[in-house]
């Protein structure tokens, strides 16, 4: 427990080691709460953060701010994780090679809730503002604003969205990406390969750009995918089309119908300051996009 302490200017330069950060790992009856780690450079090799290299616990209202690099599961908060990220946010620059994050490099069978990034994220394969890779997982009312750029399975919240099998599928829910997105194959505003995924009740705004499998909201998804009630901004994305998902000009995106006509839990407030937490998410009608209510 941090006690809302912070530990500030952490170097570490570890180019050939595996599980590199302030600490190596929490098991699964760990538990990191209340700390913060700031102005850190972290390199390693495979499953680097600037927190915890791979969390299999509990890691609470906790956040990181600095840069990250390494080659295999980087994320600016933890390298991987299995266990449970909540409350908690990442901000800085994080690079590698395969599943780069904002906050975690992969989530196999963990859980990502009200948590976001404002990271900018440059990886080549499973790149994403908030998680490069999931397996059987969730994220949930979370969101990420930073830009991503790589190669393949790219994508503003999730690069790629997978599973176990047909019937352990990971989930995407309630949350959103605002960041621009650039690569090569299967790029999306929101998740770039959606492959036995689920979205729902989640949007995304930030500009697409790619060659093969491009999409506003989702670049490729596979069958059996669903992707429901989940909207992308077709003006701001530059992209018309998307492999799932509804586009929406900027006007309509902005507009409380387009989402309670589709059951959001969703409410209008007069402004930033006038949340009403009741509702997982908020609206100033014909102003903002929708926000998340718990959002400072």
């Amino acid at each position: 427990d941090g006690q809302g302490h912070e530990i500030r200017d952490l170097f570490i330069n570890r180019p050939d080691e595996n599980g590199v950060a302030l600490f190596y790992a929490t098991l699964d009856s760990g538990r990191i709460k209340n700390i913060g780690v700031t102005n850190a450079t972290v390199t390693g090799a495979s499953t680097v953060g600037c927190l915890v290299g791979r969390n299999e616990g509990t890691v609470d209202n906790s956040y990181s701010s600095g840069n990250v690099n390494g080659e295999v599961r980087v994320g600016g908060l933890a390298g991987s994780n299995v266990g449970t990220v909540l409350n908690s946010h990442s901000s800085g620059n994080v690079n590698g090679s395969s599943r780069i994050g904002g906050l975690a490099g992969s989530n196999r069978g963990g859980s990502l809730d009200n948590s976001y990034s404002i990271c900018s994220v440059i990886g080549v394969d499973d790149v994403g503002g908030l998680v490069g890779y999931t397996q059987g997982s969730n994220v949930s009312n979370s969101y990420s604003t930073g830009n991503v750029n790589g190669n393949q399975n790219v994508g503003g919240l999730v690069g790629s969205n997978g599973c176990r099998d047909a019937q352990t599928k990971s989930i995407v829910r309630d949350s959103y990406s605002t960041g621009n997105v650039n690569g090569n194959q299967n790029v999306g505003g929101l998740v770039g390969h959606n492959y036995f995924g689920t979205v729902s009740n989640s949007y995304s705004t930030g500009n697409v750009n790619g060659d093969q499998n491009v999409g506003g909201l989702v670049g490729n998804k596979a069958l059996l995918t669903n992707v429901s009630n989940s909207f992308w901004d077709i003006e701001k994305s530059g992209q018309a089309t998307s492999d799932g998902g509804t586009g929406k000009n900027t006007t309509e995106m902005k507009n409380i119908t387009t989402f309670s006509e589709v059951d959001w839990n969703i409410i209008a407030v007069v402004n930033t300051t006038m949340r009403d937490t009741s509702y997982i998410w908020n609206i100033i009608n014909n102003v903002t996009y929708p926000f998340l209510s718990w959002q400072a």
